[in-house]
């Protein structure tokens, strides 16, 4: 892990004693404490913000993504003011909310509106109110190791929304490829057993979101429609289509080593993808759809929240629409991590960017983007339970990829959501009868 001139990485909560008060500028009123989850990422934003303004220093606490929502939690639960600025996962924003740990940026938006998409300024907002700044938005492709398919005779995909393959087509191919011996596995997924990456198929197939009703706090994971999901996607596994037990951090290694014909991944791939002997041995297509459901991709990313409990909110705010509505600071933002910003001129660097690291491949990927996030996009469901949901199914993917039954699997998974979001229905109660 690379970590930047400014980022402190910070340690795992036992060994810290939940770090109240660890930033070494929690004291300074020119110094704002910035806990995010990406090392090194902010660097450039940082630096350009110094610079335009001195005196200020923006600490940066990074540490892995696992950790964010429970540092987040342990200090802002108990008042903790160290942390002015924090990285928010949009679909854990209603929790926040809910928590209120968030400061209401709703003043704000009409500078949102002029600097950013209509589908990142939807990732912020809950209660009819906007919560933090969109920063980046996403999408997933469909991957293709152009010469395996090139040697079989198998007609290479398109590149626009036109030429969309379906769920049933991929399949088609990668079993060919594997019966052949061109490739040992079909298709690999960068976020194997993530339902960020899996809910698009579970939409596209016909079944709910998994969260339902109102204030989405009600499971229904065990349907037919999920049941029938559920063993199309264990059956993936089982075939050998899909390889079981690969770290996702693993997956584009092994698509590059030519084990896997496809790869069903993010743009943020495309700059190790383009790397060495490899650069003109792949290219892309959209994200499949299967052929009697409606076509679903995956939308938002991260955005930056400012601390309801930080002592330096004008600040903090100055930096953070620096950093997401400022077309150069967005593009700054983005410019080590390679992700899609959602501010309009800024993303329009990025597909410069993009189209200087793979200039045949990335032919219509802007349109491509667009139409996907204005048609197709499905957001993540937006409820305080979300944390426990897509903990929950992410340990059920697991499970579903290592060959276990599937009705037991999304059985337990119910009972076990049932039991961990009564207790947010009931507080939901309270609060509307207050």
């Amino acid at each position: 892990m690379t970590i930047g001139r400014r980022t402190v990485l910070a340690a795992p909560l036992a060994a810290t004693g939940l770090l109240a008060g660890c930033s070494s500028g929690a004291g300074d009123e020119n110094t704002l404490t910035f806990l995010n989850a990406h090392s090194g990422a902010y660097d450039n934003v940082v630096e350009a913000f110094e610079d335009a303004h001195p005196g200020v220093r923006i600490e940066l606490q990074s540490v892995p993504f696992e950790q964010l929502v429970e540092q987040i939690q342990a200090r802002l639960a108990s008042g903790d003011s160290s942390i002015d600025v924090m990285s928010v996962d949009p679909p854990r924003l209603a929790g926040m909310v809910e928590q209120g740990f968030l400061t209401d940026e709703s003043a704000h938006v009409d500078a949102m509106r002029e600097n950013a998409s209509d589908v990142g300024i939807n990732s912020i907002t809950a209660q009819d109110r906007q919560w933090a700044y969109p920063l980046w938005t996403s999408d997933n492709f469909l991957f293709y190791h152009r010469g395996v398919l090139e040697a079989a005779g198998v007609d290479l995909p398109g590149r626009s929304s036109e030429d969309r393959l379906t769920w049933e087509q991929v399949l088609d191919v990668a079993r060919a490829m594997i019966d052949g011996g061109q490739t040992r596995y079909g298709l690999a997924m960068d976020q194997v057993n993530r339902y960020y990456a899996v809910q698009p198929m579970i939409e596209s197939f016909g079944a709910s979101p998994g969260l339902v009703g109102e204030d989405s706090l009600s499971p229904a994971v065990d349907a037919p429609e999920w049941i029938a999901f559920g063993q199309w996607y264990a059956d993936l596994f089982a075939s050998g289509v899909m390889p079981r037990g690969v770290d996702p951090a693993q997956m584009v290694d092994l698509f590059r080593s030519g084990q896997s014909a496809f790869l069903l991944g993010g743009a943020s791939g495309i700059g190790e993808l383009a790397e060495g002997d490899f650069a003109s041995a792949w290219d892309m297509a959209p994200h499949p759809y299967f052929e009697d459901g409606p076509i679903v991709t995956p939308t938002d990313s991260w955005a930056i929240g400012i601390s309801s409990f930080s002592t330096k909110q004008d600040l903090a705010r100055e930096f953070v629409q620096f950093a997401t509505l400022d077309p150069e600071g967005a593009r700054l933002s983005s410019s080590i991590l390679s992700l899609p910003p959602v501010n309009p001129t800024a993303f329009e660097f990025y597909v410069e960017d993009l189209t200087a690291l793979a200039p045949h491949q990335t032919k219509g990927f802007a349109e491509l983007f667009r139409t996907d996030s204005d048609e197709y996009a499905r957001h993540r469901p937006t409820s305080v339970g979300y944390v426990q949901f897509e903990n929950t199914m992410n340990d059920a993917f697991t499970d579903l990829s290592t060959g276990a039954d599937v009705t037991r699997v999304l059985t337990d998974a119910q009972q076990t959501l049932e039991r961990q979001l009564a207790r947010q229905r009931e507080l939901a109660k309270s609060d509307d009868n207050r």
